[in-house]
């Protein structure tokens, strides 16, 4: 793997990281790389590089800066930045980008769910949200591609949903609980993971700890944002109260979703940031 952006922006090749130092220069190959195999317009670049409002020869400069990126990467087999009408694109195998593979493997664990591997669905969600180091494209400028970031986070946010949603699914309580009090400090405001985090709670015999996390995030949106929790924790509150069983409440929570077994997954967190630039 060659380009990485699900962290700070790095180039990495089999001698080492290539340095990619100049701000406008690292905006230029994070735009590339998001829509890597994809032209991508002159003018999308410079809504991206300069936020809409480039200086006098914008495209020279882009030129420029475009040259400069062919020179860093020419120790890369099989990366070329291809040159269209009005329009550049990174041509790279699939799978050498960070982002590529998070997608490919996210539609992988997808399959594997809806054919009821639940266990081989959950290695692959961990496999590919392994491969995030930090925030998605930290450190690079501009409004847009900090946007871009955002709409990537929130897929990033989305697979952990489902990560937790099957490991719950598969009677992973106990093991999963400590992973889902780190996310919601994360994100604080996030419902169906503080959801999941009082149904894993209830479901280990926990009842007052996951009724605690009701309350916390009831006050936490009514003093931020001046809102109640969402129908669903609401209901999810009263099931606990109610002290309904387990079981009944998962088939509810998860109604289309098999249980394969209760025998705890491998909780490892993925493959180690080596093992992705030592891949082919």
């Amino acid at each position: 793997m060659y380009f990485f952006i699900l962290g700070s922006i790095e180039v990495r090749s089999s001698g080492g990281r290539i340095p990619i130092t100049a701000p406008k220069q690292r905006a230029v190959l994070a735009t590339l790389i998001l829509n890597a195999n994809t032209e991508v317009p002159v003018d999308r670049f410079i809504k991206y590089v300069w936020d809409g409002q480039p200086p006098v020869g914008a495209q020279t400069t882009l030129q420029s800066y475009v040259y400069r990126l062919r020179q860093a990467l020419r120790p890369l087999a099989g990366v070329e930045i291809a040159t269209g009408s009005a329009s550049y694109m990174l041509q790279v195998g699939s799978g050498e980008t960070d982002l590529c593979y998070f997608k490919q493997q996210i539609g992988n664990a997808h399959a594997e769910a809806q054919r009821g591997r639940l266990s081989s669905s959950v290695q692959i969600f961990r496999d590919a949200l392994g491969v995030w180091r930090g925030n998605a494209l930290a450190g690079v400028q501009g409004e847009l591609i900090q946007q871009e970031a955002r709409f990537l986070e929130s897929e990033r946010i989305a697979a952990y949903e489902e990560l937790y949603g099957s490991e719950i699914a598969l009677g992973n309580y106990r093991q999963v609980i400590p992973e889902l009090q780190k996310r919601v400090v994360a994100y604080p405001f996030h419902e169906a993971m503080r959801s999941q985090l009082m149904t894993a709670l209830y479901c280990s015999g926990q009842q007052a700890e996951a009724l605690q996390h009701y309350t916390l995030i009831r006050k936490r949106l009514s003093e931020e944002l001046g809102i109640e929790p969402g129908s669903e924790l609401q209901e999810l509150q009263l099931a606990i109260l109610e002290r309904v069983p387990a079981k009944r409440l998962l088939s509810e929570s998860f109604p289309a979703w098999p249980i394969e077994g209760t025998a705890p997954s491998d909780f490892s967190e993925g493959p180690s940031m080596d093992a992705w630039t030592a891949r082919p």
